[in-house]
């Protein structure tokens, strides 16, 4: 296990390498694809029982238990100093699948809802320069008001119902820029960070299927309401989608 950075630090994942071995690896991206015509929304957000299922597999492995206990031990040391509060909570778990099928679903900047995100990579997208890698901005966030989060969620949001090529062209001049960095993830490596002061998102496929598993953890309650009406519309535009 190796790891390059803490999640409180902000401006890198924590990388855990060689956590889930080759045969479980196997075993998720099976069951995936024998449940893959019974899951909706077929953009990749999949808040399924399935993911809770793999979360609870990884648990059973000392290195995922390792990894999992740092990571979020760093992640309430940095909600006691920086907000004041004590978070718990049960983590939410959800998989991404994402294709050439689901542009909408790229070049999406944002930050979480939640302070520790672990993304666990399960199968990568076809190589090249349009593979689907993580996008992290260097710099993080200073302000995590209530009200400052819910205008960054909201311009955010907005930003979302813009054209794909509008949003690519966004995101690729903060890269060239260097406000980014592009990270070519692992199957098998755990990524820990604190997607709720570090904008992050990814970029497209253009062939293959990319798929993660996301375990978000501790809520801060920041949103002020704004979460439940942002994924009530999302879920609306995906169901005009699929008409």
């Amino acid at each position: 296990m190796h790891e390059n950075d803490q999640p409180d630090s902000r401006t890198a994942p924590s990388v855990f390498e060689r956590v889930v071995p080759q045969n479980l690896l196997d075993f998720m991206n099976a069951s995936i694809d024998d449940a893959r015509d019974r899951w909706w929304p077929r953009d990749g957000r999949r808040a399924s029982p399935t993911a809770h299922n793999f979360a609870s597999l990884l648990r059973g492995l000392d290195a995922f238990d390792a990894a999992e206990t740092q990571a979020c031990q760093s992640a309430r040391r940095w909600a006691s100093t920086m907000l004041g509060k004590e978070c718990g909570g049960e983590p939410i778990c959800m998989l991404r699948c994402v294709d050439v099928g689901s542009p909408s679903q790229s070049y999406l900047r944002h930050f979480d809802s939640h302070i520790l995100t672990l993304l666990i990579p399960l199968q990568l997208a076809a190589s090249g320069e349009r593979s689907g890698d993580l996008i992290m901005y260097r710099q993080p966030r200073r302000s995590v008001s209530a009200m400052s989060n819910v205008i960054t969620k909201a311009r955010l949001f907005l930003e979302h119902g813009m054209p794909v090529i509008a949003r690519r062209a966004l995101l690729m001049r903060d890269l060239e820029r260097g406000l980014c960095e592009r990270i070519a993830c692992t199957p098998g490596n755990v990524y820990a960070f604190n997607g709720f002061v570090t904008m992050h998102g990814n970029l497209d496929v253009a062939s293959g299927e990319r798929r993660t598993l996301i375990i978000h953890y501790y809520d801060p309650g920041r949103t002020v309401g704004l979460r439940v009406i942002t994924r009530t519309m999302r879920a609306f535009r995906d169901r005009l989608a699929d008409l």
